[in-house]
């Protein structure tokens, strides 16, 4: 729209020399030249410089006439505002392009904020960010790298002491096979329960049992009997002698729980260490019978 009329504005309502951001007033436009409006569009103010395009806005139509229009307008950008020109447009930028322009107006607008105070200051540059993360994340990172380091160990460990087994089994190795040696073994252990003369005896002959059935179990499948947990060594038979432990593995277990209580109690009986002496024995010789390796 190359040509557009020029029209006569004013601004009232209130004291306009104390208008705020955002407070409400009227501006009234008339015209020599009619300018036909669409009454179902509504016009917009188009200044010469982009940035004056918030210092003044249209909230509400109030007329519409052919040479006299109405409208509520506000401010939102304080100062004092000289523009070239304002055009009020209906279809800007399209060949029905239809409104009317009006040259220097002024108007002014005073902040709402107290001048007394200090004014807002821009942000400054933020960062670099550093993302906190959650306790609980830190507690299972210190746990988890806790039980990896406690395998390691455990593993590192093991491996030793069955290191040390081999070694120990050179010095304990006999002519006889291990169930042999067993038996020639519990064979003496019988002598001295027959000869036994106080009770103080019994415990030592209790300790001597249980060593003599681990030194067994040494021998016989090559682990750590001496130094290990019953547990420990169930669960290396378990996975290196499946078709022992699945056969007499609950043979082995109940040996190895019933001789360790008698070797932590203080009176052991006669009766009770025959007992465990003839359990022994029988468990050597169901771990030989269902699969061990000979």
């Amino acid at each position: 729209m190359s040509d557009i009329p020029v029209w006569n504005c004013q601004f009232e309502g209130g004291d306009l020399s104390s208008l705020t951001v955002g407070a409400k007033f009227t501006m009234k436009c008339h015209g020599d030249i009619a300018v036909s409006w669409d009454q179902s569009a509504s016009p917009v103010l188009v200044f010469p410089k982009e940035e004056d395009s918030y210092s003044l806005s249209i909230l509400k139509t109030d007329q519409l006439a052919a040479n006299d229009v109405v409208f509520e307008v506000t401010a939102y950008k304080p100062g004092e505002h000289k523009p070239e020109y304002i055009r009020v447009l209906q279809g800007k930028g399209t060949s029905t392009e239809k409104g009317f322009e009006f040259s220097k107006p002024i108007w002014a607008v005073k902040s709402v904020l107290d001048p007394q105070k200090q004014q807002p200051q821009p942000y400054g540059p933020v960062g670099p960010w550093r993302l906190s993360l959650p306790i609980w994340f830190w507690a299972a990172l210190i746990l988890a790298l806790g039980l990896l380091a406690y395998a390691i160990v455990r593993k590192l460990r093991k491996v030793a002491q069955r290191r040390r087994m081999l070694e120990d089994l050179k010095l304990h190795r006999t002519a006889l096979p291990p169930l042999f040696q067993f038996y020639r073994d519990a064979r003496q252990i019988r002598r001295r329960l027959h000869t036994v003369k106080e009770n103080e005896e019994l415990k030592k002959i209790s300790l001597d049992l249980d060593r003599e059935f681990r030194l067994f179990v040494l021998r016989q499948f090559q682990v750590p009997a001496l130094e290990w947990s019953n547990r420990s060594i169930l669960e290396d038979l378990r996975r290196r002698h499946r078709k022992t432990y699945r056969l007499a593995g609950d043979s082995l277990r109940k040996t190895l729980r019933e001789l360790e209580k008698l070797r932590t109690r203080i009176d052991v009986t006669l009766p009770d260490l025959e007992q465990m002496h003839r359990m022994s024995l029988d468990a050597a010789e169901k771990l030989m019978n269902e699969g061990g390796p000979r």
